[in-house]
């Protein structure tokens, strides 16, 4: 004969599986809502949308936030219980131990101070209606929740500071780029006085000396440059200009600057862009033109012989600018170390003593992906490397 137990068990089920279902829900509701909170950079976002539907999510008839005193003092209530909001909010900012339980007119709730890292957060207040819903149950679901928005806050204070520094970073620059270009270009500028021969001839020697002043000077500057756009990219603060531009023009203007530099060195530069030279885009031309100024100069510059060559072409809507060289080519699995700040790759002794800040290809890939596109690095077989520059075609 079975016991009695087991002849109250059918009736039961149906009550027991509803009761787990809607706790599976309500769990996975405080879960999707944690990682809301923690994927947000805004505190005012997480303050409102934990307070907002924290309610619904563990049956509450209220809940309410408020920031610590050392901040501008801000509260968050919500729910649809009727109690006061100024009772709520007196209580969320009264010291409480943390998960104390209080009473909230002729109710009950938790209060939890927010606090991570050794860092204050704020005070959440979760109150239910019905003192005995404020079991142990909610409370170990409402801390857990806590915690969770602690972190997010956390996360979310963390990004606010590394914004806020990347912009008084990048207005220190740009303050200070101003005292350092007015020298650099007097130095140039005198430099080519002597070069010239203006203020009287200069035998071998010194006229030689004058050409490296002039070209330090010009690295300095360029340097000055990319420290000064770095910053800007930190900071959010770059701005693009669009403008409809051919394909071709876009790449005749990037080939005159290092045109001279090629032919110095006896590099052929060739061009495979004629089916597309009339493609029109709507891009930055003067950024674009110093992504690919920057691409073609590292190509001749790691070139001893043979040819740089830029090709172009246009799929999916998107438009594409290849420059390709017959050089060294990029160490084994260095594809995507060659776009990181400061750092300089070679595979061998002449292209160790190459000059250089290593922020030229970083720039590059950042200006290139916040103008909507990209920069992909690739070894050209059977010698040199491969950049191919990606951007948004017309009307993308």
């Amino acid at each position: 004969m079975a016991d009695g137990n087991s002849q109250s068990t059918p009736a039961h089920a149906p009550a027991a599986a509803a009761d787990w279902e809607t706790r599976a829900r309500r769990l996975e509701a405080l879960c999707g809502l944690a990682a809301e909170s923690a994927a947000m950079v805004d505190a005012d976002r997480i303050w409102d949308g934990l307070c907002r539907r924290l309610p619904a999510v563990l049956g509450a008839g209220a809940a309410a936030l408020s920031t610590p005193l050392i901040e501008q003092p801000r509260a968050w209530v919500a729910g649809e219980w009727s109690v006061g909001a100024h009772e709520l909010a007196a209580l969320v900012a009264a010291p409480a131990a943390e998960g104390g339980r209080v009473e909230v007119g002729g109710g009950a709730g938790f209060v939890f101070p927010l606090h991570h890292a050794g860092d204050a957060m704020g005070t959440l207040l979760v109150a239910w209606r019905t003192p005995s819903d404020a079991d142990d149950e909610m409370h170990a679901l409402a801390g857990m929740l806590a915690g969770q928005a602690a972190a997010g806050l956390s996360n979310a204070r963390a990004y606010a500071r590394l914004t806020e520094a990347a912009v008084r970073r990048e207005r220190f620059f740009s303050a200070m780029s101003h005292d350092l270009r007015t020298p650099i270009t007097a130095i140039v500028g005198y430099s080519e006085l002597l070069a010239d021969g203006i203020v009287g001839e200069l035998n071998g020697q010194q006229h030689d000396m004058v050409e490296r002043i002039c070209q330090v000077s010009g690295h300095l500057s360029q340097l000055v440059n990319d420290i000064l756009d770095l910053a800007k990219l930190d900071a959010g603060r770059m701005e693009f200009n669009c403008e409809e531009v051919s394909l071709g023009a876009l790449v005749d203007d990037a080939l005159v600057v290092v045109e001279p530099q090629a032919r110095s060195k006896g590099l052929d530069l060739r061009t495979e862009v004629d089916p597309l030279r009339d493609e029109m885009l709507c891009v930055d031309p003067p950024r674009v033109r110093q992504v690919l100024v920057n691409l073609l100069s590292n190509a001749v510059k790691f070139t001893e012989a043979g040819a740089v060559a830029v090709a172009a072409g246009c799929e999916g809507g998107r438009a594409w600018i290849e420059v390709r060289d017959t050089g060294p080519g990029l160490p084994y699995g260095s594809e995507e170390a060659v776009f990181e700040e400061f750092l300089q790759l070679g595979s061998g002794p002449k292209i160790k003593g190459e000059a250089g800040s290593g922020l030229g290809l970083a720039i590059s890939r950042r200006l290139a992906r916040a103008m909507g596109g990209d920069l992909v690095a690739r070894n050209a077989p059977p010698a040199g490397a491969a950049f191919t520059f990606v951007l948004p075609a017309r009307g993308e």
